[in-house]
């Protein structure tokens, strides 16, 4: 009878979240995300910066990365062209860590709607 051991399955990256509930403009965004995931001090504050840290992330090593945005619909309604570029860099980030064998995404979560006065949470 033979036996075969697996190794443990490999406990998965808990997701990076970052509330942008009450952000309205790039500079609100681009602070949240650079607080949330701890980016170094070098960070520039700028679409070129935020670029270049998600494509590093050598300050938070991680099997994969999963970036879970909260509240962005109101940064969607009230800066649409901010919401379009962080997009297109978290997609050019994706690419970036697929190609170095590294998982990375990234989804928005929107607010849930207001439970009525009263009810159960």
């Amino acid at each position: 009878m033979s036996h075969t051991s697996h190794a443990p399955a490999a406990q998965p990256t808990p997701p990076l979240r970052i509330d942008l509930a009450g952000c309205t403009d790039k500079a609100g965004v681009l602070a949240r995300i650079a607080t949330a995931l701890h980016f170094p001090e070098w960070f520039g504050h700028n679409w070129d910066a935020l670029s270049d840290c998600l494509c590093d992330l050598s300050w938070l090593p991680a099997a994969a990365y999963r970036l879970e945005f909260l509240h962005a619909d109101v940064l969607r309604a009230t800066a649409p062209e901010t919401f379009a570029t962080l997009c297109e860099i978290l997609d050019e980030a994706g690419d970036f860590w697929r190609a170095e064998g590294v998982g990375f995404g990234h989804t928005f979560i929107p607010a849930l709607p207001e439970a009525p006065s009263g009810a159960p949470r």
